[in-house]
């Protein structure tokens, strides 16, 4: 199975009227940013089978946009997993709920993306990769359902738009 791991889009910051963590919803910016990574992935003959985004604003709004460009028709499914702050042991259980999808494009927040896309691929040194989920990145692990191996494949910084890949 491929598992893309998209941190979200730039959120608007909290303020007077925006007080909640929850209710940050992406900048015009931050969407038109999501935009072009997501022709990006499209170029790179990516696509999704399903979608599942933290239920949180600004990873929903990536998730459509990301969705839109790809044509991507299915639903969008939320879960909980990935509001932030779960461990490694319940993203992993919602991944076995998903192994029968091929493709899955998973929409959450920092740290978290990093903490998952590291134990996906234990074998694989993150900081020698330079992965560092900017908004909008994208990291594609290769993962054996039954093994519970992954295998690091590339991640697009979307600061540069440059693809890494691991070098071994």
């Amino acid at each position: 199975m491929d598992i893309y791991l998209i941190r979200h889009g730039v959120p608007v910051e909290l303020d007077n009227e925006i007080v909640d963590e929850g209710h940050r919803y992406l900048t015009i910016a931050g969407r038109n940013h999501c935009k072009v990574v997501a022709h990006k992935l499209k170029e790179l003959k990516s696509d999704f089978d399903i979608i599942i985004s933290s239920p949180l604003v600004r990873a929903v709004q990536t998730a459509e946009t990301f969705a839109n460009v790809m044509k991507y028709t299915g639903e969008i499914k939320t879960a909980i997993e990935l509001i932030g702050g779960n461990t490694y042991n319940r993203f992993l259980q919602l991944i076995r709920r998903n192994s029968h999808h091929k493709s899955i494009g998973i929409f959450g927040h920092v740290p978290d993306v990093n903490n998952f896309s590291l134990g996906l691929i234990k074998k694989s040194n993150i900081k020698d990769l330079k992965i560092n989920f900017k908004n909008a990145s994208v990291c594609k692990i290769s993962y054996n359902t039954e093994t519970e191996q992954g295998k690091f494949e590339w991640f697009l910084d979307s600061e540069s738009m440059k693809l890494i890949k691991d070098s071994n």
